[in-house]
């Protein structure tokens, strides 16, 4: 088959025998815009066909790419097209096969290099890409790729390294740094990632949350460099400047900074990365409590069993919605919430960033210096508190709430415990400064409202025994407050032990609230609680209606599990509602607690209720 001609690309056609079955019409486009470029570098193998047609053995793609630009317009119909005629004794499925498999693609790294020297020898990148039918994107990143060290390219060729880590130390121009970091990197530990990590250390990555604070486009309009990878998307650009970063996140936080300064707080600090090890230095103080009014309360509790519905839903679409609802909920909670002009003249708030962008606020900080040198304390270490995973701030609310009122009613019942938790309270007045009131005594008693956060109050067993408590004492004390100090007077000891025990336990707040990190009010409760050896089975029994109802399937099944060791496959066919009471009798007199009601083990020995299972 050595005859070479041209023909007319109207009188060509393919030959259905072509033993190229699949992917004949992939990159059609970057070929026919080569053909533009560069002509038809290699001629088809045609033979005679019927009715002076000529059919195509090898050769496809390019008389693909032909005929597409006649269909533009850019060729004639008849334009000459370079072949070669086979001889009539000739295989052409032999001639086929040859044209599709005897042949060595270029290697990707000669590639990138070709391409790197087109750019160098003058032409510009928007040329090469028209030239070649690709992406101006495709060929920025071939010739970065190109711009490689020799030392990096050669181990791509010889296959000690792929093309995600190839593509990974692109991230730097510094061929000497690609070359340390490939000597000094062990083999079993190259990878992309690791190559990522040692060429930008020291960067910020735009993921980093005072980049997300502030935004990549206001780093860079104040002149900051930013290093992009063109292989990934903008997520692993690196910012060059930190020292300009923390300026710049600085400063637009300042008009916050100043915001929270008019409160009236002893001081005010901006604090980017606040961390656990920077909070643990600092006492704290907390909001006293007010009530919502009902039309708050209603909303609140509106909100609050839709969050539930909506965490329990399979609706991806419902994220949005969620965030609305916290938003609102956290206005709600503030709402509920004032600081006293005796905590603010003490104490001082902090400005930070959350891991996403968002800023956060910490008041009621109390620096070491603000309090007394000889400040001992001996309550135990309690640690870090732990958040139940899985169970909405809501539900967390209520059943800590419910806690709350569990110990006050067993301290009502416990004169002495009472008389050890007010003194406790009056030394932290004397002995922590910022606790007292206009007061002359400087005493004062806060409720933590628990009835207000109980989804279901009606249902508390705690609640239902502080009532009856108040309303002992109401038909006992005199009409007339100025008549109290003298009836007073006249009680025995006993009495006054029970009725101080009443105000200790309506003062007693172990609420745990959305954004708390860690609180040593709570976890002073849970000592209290450990000293009057509270049983929370006696006061909470977890319902459909109280608890199943406000959690989603998994968790009413992993309830289950940790009470019978395992579920009947036939409860994960049932509705949700038909769960939740499924779950309630199953664990009927079981004594399990949900997570944020059970007791911790304490460093003296002492029991530790937990849940039946164990």
């Amino acid at each position: 088959m050595t005859d070479t001609t041209t023909i007319a690309l109207n009188k060509l056609t393919p030959w259905k025998g072509n033993v190229r079955k699949t992917g004949a019409a992939d990159g059609i486009d970057e070929l026919a815009a080569s053909i533009v470029a560069h002509g038809q570098l290699q001629a088809l193998v045609i033979r005679e066909g019927k009715r002076g047609k000529y059919e195509i053995i090898a050769g496809r793609r390019r008389f693909l790419a032909l005929s597409q630009l006649a269909k533009q317009g850019l060729i004639e119909a008849d334009h000459p097209v370079n072949c070669t005629l086979a001889s009539n004794d000739a295989d052409p499925s032999e001639l086929s096969l040859a044209e599709n498999v005897i042949r060595v693609s270029m290697h990707p790294a000669d590639q990138f290099e070709a391409f790197s020297k087109l750019i160098h020898d003058g032409s510009s990148t928007a040329d090469v890409a028209a030239r070649f039918g690709v992406a101006e994107k495709l060929i920025a990143q071939r010739m970065k790729l190109g711009r490689l060290s020799p030392v990096i390219l050669d181990a791509y060729r010889q296959g000690e390294i792929d093309l995600d880590i190839a593509q990974a130390f692109a991230i730097s121009d510094d061929q000497a740094a690609q070359q340390r970091v490939f000597a000094e990197t062990p083999s079993w530990h190259l990878s992309a990632h690791a190559v990522r990590r040692a060429l930008t250390e020291g960067e910020v990555r735009a993921t980093d949350k005072r980049v997300r604070f502030l935004g990549l486009p206001a780093y860079e309009a104040a002149g900051g460099d930013v290093r992009r990878d063109l292989f990934r998307d903008d997520s692993d650009a690196f910012v060059q400047d930190s020292v300009l970063l923390d300026r710049l996140v600085a400063e637009k936080l300042k008009p916050l900074a100043a915001e929270i300064a008019a409160e009236g707080w002893l001081w005010t600090e901006i604090a980017v990365q606040l961390g656990h090890d920077v909070l643990s230095k600092f006492g704290r103080e907390y909001p006293d409590c007010v009530p919502l009014t009902e039309e708050r309360q209603a909303e609140f509790d509106r909100l609050s069993s839709e969050y539930d519905e909506l965490i329990d839903s399979d609706d991806d679409g419902s994220a949005d919605r969620l965030e609305v609802i916290e938003k609102r909920i956290d206005e709600l909670n503030a709402l509920g919430q004032y600081w006293t002009d005796c905590t603010r003249s003490i104490a001082g708030a902090v400005i930070s960033l959350n891991h996403d962008g968002s800023v956060s606020v910490d008041r009621g900080l109390v620096r070491p210096e603000d309090v007394l040198s000889d400040d001992i304390s001996d309550e135990p270490n309690t640690g870090s508190l732990k958040t139940a995973e899985g169970l909405s701030p809501r539900l967390i609310e209520d059943l800590t709430a419910q806690k709350t009122a569990a110990i006050g009613a067993e301290l009502m019942r416990r004169p002495d415990i009472a008389i050890v938790s007010v003194v406790h309270c009056l030394a932290l007045d004397v002995l922590y400064p910022g606790s007292g009131t206009e007061s002359c005594l400087q005493l004062s008693v806060r409720s933590a409202h628990a009835r207000s956060v109980i989804a279901k109050p009606e249902l508390c067993k705690a609640l239902t025994v502080i009532a009856q408590e108040k309303a002992c004492f109401g038909d006992r004390i005199p009409g007339n407050p100025e008549a109290l100090w003298n009836w007073l007077l006249a009680l025995s000891r006993d009495e006054l032990l029970d009725l101080l025990a009443y105000i200790a336990g309506t003062a007693i707040d172990a609420i745990q609230r959305k954004g708390v990190r860690d609180d040593s009010r709570i976890a002073h409760a849970n000592v209290l609680a450990d000293a009057l050896q509270l049983d929370m089975t006696a006061w909470f029994s977890p319902t459909a209606e109280g608890y199943f109802s406000r959690v989603n399937r998994s968790q009413i099944l992993a309830a289950i599990d940790e009470v019978n060791g395992s579920h009947a496959p036939a409860l994960e066919k049932l509705k949700k509602s038909e769960l939740a009471d499924r779950a309630e009798q199953l664990l009927e007199n079981k004594a399990w607690l949900p997570e944020p009601l059970r007791m911790a083990a304490n460093d003296n020995g002492g029991d530790t209720q937990v849940n039946a299972a164990e």
